[in-house]
């Protein structure tokens, strides 16, 4: 069901399109609703169909369309590389 008048607002965060082409010059592919900052809006960071179902309480129910977040591993990788970058930083 479609949420009542006066419910929950959408804004958006700027998103993206793009077009591939092939050797005739046809489109192949057409990508769209890739977000340019997650920051923006109250979509959760999605773009497309996932931000706007977010942003109105009916996300779907599957990992990929919830916001994102950053996983142990990554935490850990970036973590090491500041770690990295400030002790080279120290010569």
């Amino acid at each position: 069901l479609p949420p009542a008048p006066g419910g929950p607002s959408l804004f958006t965060p700027p998103q993206a399109c793009s077009l591939t082409f092939d050797e005739k010059g046809l489109v192949t592919k057409y990508t769209i609703g890739v977000v340019m900052d997650r920051q923006v809006g109250n979509t959760g960071g999605l773009g497309g169909l996932y931000g706007i179902l977010y942003a109105i309480g009916r996300p779907l129910p599957f990992p990929e369309a919830q916001p994102w977040q950053m996983s142990k591993r990554y935490r850990l990788f970036q973590g090491v590389g500041s770690l990295v970058g400030a002790l080279a930083g120290r010569k």
